[in-house]
Parts: structure tokens; sequence; C-alpha cells
């Protein structure tokens, strides 16, 4: 008789989550079947595709009618992304329309939604009304689309925040000669048109309403958001995705889609750097632009020591963020600061030539384009001025009130650093009558 071997651990646990995703599956019943010639007496058309058979009363046009290849395209990206098999069980059916009063005269509008403003997604069913921008009424699918493939494949969407801000980061997107990718973070405005997320922070940094972290993390869904509430939550999920030192975390996320203690599981994962998290929030929302490199601008960190009683220096880089010095300073005392070295700033073919000062024939935030910046964080953790750094340039004088670690970067635009090259100084010793305590 044979000897058939037994499972390997890592088969069982995939069997088991094949099992567990079958039975959150069946938790939706499958999408109705519609009357195709009552459809198409009441006006709406039947565009099908391998994923979705799509229900529309919008005239035929390449934008509207390349739809279902682009749900088509989007379900193997978010199997990817969620773990999960690269199908669904399932059909998705969803209805694109201008006039919803179609949709009541045959019973199709959603029962426990029928005024949806935008978008709307139950199990394997989603509603979109139309939008003026064909980039737009994509970004709508997909908003949709990852809500109906989270809570199909997944048995849930996590808490509001994170709901929005996955349905927002994977929906967010280019399609370019019938290749779709998804999560793409906007490189400029205008391949995005109506989307305006940046926008909004931007206007709200500038009227000084940000958000802050907590704010975001208690988004409420129950009632319809408003686009403040997806521009934010999409900042936050593309923060957490795009930086590398979140971006493992965030990604377990997932398994927790059907927790209803999934705000403890975030908070537990991210508990150890949870105030360099908050901090990093700040700084990000502070220079959110088109195209922002999230990866130069990860915030760098470094255990501080107390300065000792003479001058000391440390190298800063021109084509990164936020970076800390290795100094512990004490609230009260005040120290001199001076910067030098020389790096580029900029290439249009050739280098541009910077020094800490900064170059005036370009100004970045109202301020010389390369001047260096500085910023203190409070040790306590919960306080930082990186929406309001200081100019230091070539030198200048701090006082702390609190005891502090300054950080410092030169001044440019965060979809810029990556042109930049090259390192400056920064020294720093007690302000003349200063006696600052040796190590």
């Amino acid at each position: 008789m044979p000897i058939v071997p037994l499972p390997t651990l890592c088969t069982v646990l995939l069997l088991l989550g094949a099992a567990a995703r079958a039975v959150r599956a069946a938790e939706y019943p499958p999408p109705r079947e519609v009357d195709v010639r009552r459809a198409a007496a009441a006006g709406l058309r039947l565009l099908e595709g391998r994923r979705l058979r799509l229900f529309t009363d919008l005239p035929s046009s390449p934008a509207v009618d390349e739809l279902p290849a682009v749900f088509d395209a989007a379900v193997p990206q978010w199997a990817a992304y969620f773990g999960v098999p690269d199908a669904a069980p399932r059909r998705f059916l969803g209805f694109l329309v201008g006039d919803r009063q179609r949709l009541a005269s045959l019973e199709l509008l959603p029962a426990d939604n029928p005024g949806f403003i935008n978008g709307y997604a139950k199990g394997y069913e989603l509603w979109l009304a139309d939008q003026p921008s064909d980039y737009y009424r994509r970004h709508l699918l997909l908003h949709e689309g990852t809500h109906a493939f989270m809570q199909t494949q997944l048995g849930g969407c996590g808490d509001p925040w994170y709901m929005e801000g996955m349905a927002e980061l994977l929906g967010t997107h280019t399609w370019r000669d019938g290749r779709l990718q998804l999560g793409v973070f906007p490189a400029n405005r205008d391949d995005f048109p109506m989307w305006g997320r940046v926008k909004l922070i931007r206007e709200a940094l500038a009227a000084k309403h940000a958000w802050r972290l907590e704010r975001v993390l208690a988004v409420d869904n129950s009632r319809a958001l408003s686009t403040d509430q997806y521009a934010w939550t999409w900042a936050l999920a593309a923060l957490l995705d795009g930086r590398p030192q979140y971006r493992q975390r965030f990604r377990q996320l997932k398994q927790y889609a059907a927790d209803p203690a999934f705000s403890d599981r975030f908070r537990q994962l991210f508990a150890d750097d949870w105030d360099d998290l908050a901090l990093d929030w700040q700084a990000y929302i502070a220079e959110l632009d088109y195209g922002a490199d999230l990866r130069r601008t990860a915030i760098m960190h470094r255990q501080p020591a107390p300065l000792g009683p003479s001058r000391e220096s440390a190298s800063i880089a021109a084509d990164r963020g936020w970076q800390a010095t290795p100094w512990l300073l004490q609230a009260g005392k005040s120290y001199r600061l001076a910067a030098s070295g020389r790096y580029a700033i900029a290439h249009d073919g050739e280098p541009w030539p910077c020094e800490p000062g900064g170059v005036t024939i370009q100004y970045h935030n109202g301020r010389p384009l390369g001047v260096l910046l500085g910023a203190l964080r409070a040790i306590d953790g919960r306080s930082a001025a990186f929406a309001t750094p200081t100019t230091i340039g070539l030198g200048a004088t701090i006082t702390p009130q609190q005891d502090s670690v300054l950080y410092v970067r030169v001044n440019d635009s965060a979809a810029k650093l990556g042109d930049n090259s090259g390192e400056l100084t920064v020294t720093i010793e007690p302000a003349r009558g200063e006696s600052v305590p040796g190590r």
C-alpha cells in the first residue's frame, strides 16, 4: 500500500485560507439575474467582460465601453495585493447610470441605499453615477470595485478609514494603451482630472485646517463621505503603503479586514513607532504634492546624545527629506548653527550648484530653493515644527523651549528630490555665554 505523505504546514495553511475565503464568499449571495430584454426596453445596454457585467444607459463611447476591460485588468491586481487567488468565484454585476430612474423602474437600485450619491458596492454588485471625466469615471469603478472585492474575498473592509483609504489608493490608477496600473501616486494633475485629492489637502493646509492622524482614523462612513474625507483617507493609505518602513505592516492589515478589533490590530502593529508615525504624518502632509517621492521624504531618525561643550558637526544629504541631527538640545539654552558645503539642488541638463543659503533665482514655498531648513522635535515625541520650519541658511541661533532634537533638510519639492545630489555640513556649538554640560 503506498504511503501518502502528510501535507506540509504551508499546504495546510493554504487550504485553510482557501476554505476561509470560500466561507466569506458564501456570505454574499450571487449577483441577481437581470432580464436583458427588459433592461434594453428601459434604455439600458449590457457591456460584458470576463469579470464584470455592466449595465448602462450612457451612449456608446470608447471610454464607457472599455470599462469591463478595465475591471478585468484590475481583478488580478487586487488579488495580488490582497494575497488571494486570481479569480473571484462569480462575475460581478455593475450599473453605470446617468438617469437612475431607469434603475428604479426596474427595481435595480440598492434596496439599502437607493439614494447613493456617487457610488455604492455590496457583495458582488456595485452602482455608479456617471462622472464628468473619463478618468474619474474609471476611478469610481475601481473604488467601488475595491470595496466589492474586499467584501467578497476578504469578508470585510476593516475600519472606515482603511476601507475608504484602500478604495482610494487602489482606485487611483493609470490606463494607457489597454494597460492598467493600480495604486499609483499621481505624478501630475493633468492626468487625473476631477480627482483633486492633493488640491483639497493643500487648501486645508493653507487655511490651517490640516487633519491630525487621529482625526483621519476616526472617519465614519455610516453616512456619505465628503470629498475631504476621501482625500485624507487616501493620503494616509498612500503614506502607509508608500513608505518602506511602514509598507509591510500596513499590508498585514488585510488579514484583519473582517476583524471587529481592527483598530486594536492596527495600533498594535505600529505601537513601537506610533509617535514617529504621527510626526511623519505632519511632515508628509506639509510637503504633499503631485509626484511626491515617498521613499526620499521618509524621515531619517537618529538616537540623540547630549551636546558637548565644543563645536560638533553632522553631514546632511541634499536628496532626502527631514534628517535628525545627533544632538539632544536642552530647553532654554541657545545654540549657534552654521552650515557649509556645495551640492546640486536641481538638474536641467546641468546640475544647479547650491550652498545652504539657497538659490534666489527660484523659490519653493516662499523661500529660496535649496536653503537649509530646521525644525525642533521635543523629545517627548508629541510635537514638532515640520509644518512651520525655521530658515537656517548659512547660520542661525536657536533656543529650544523643550529638550529637543534638531531635524534639518534642504528646501525643495517632495517631488524633486531625485535630481539633487551631494551633502552639506551642519555645525553646532553653544551660543556665546551659554554653558552646556559635557558628556
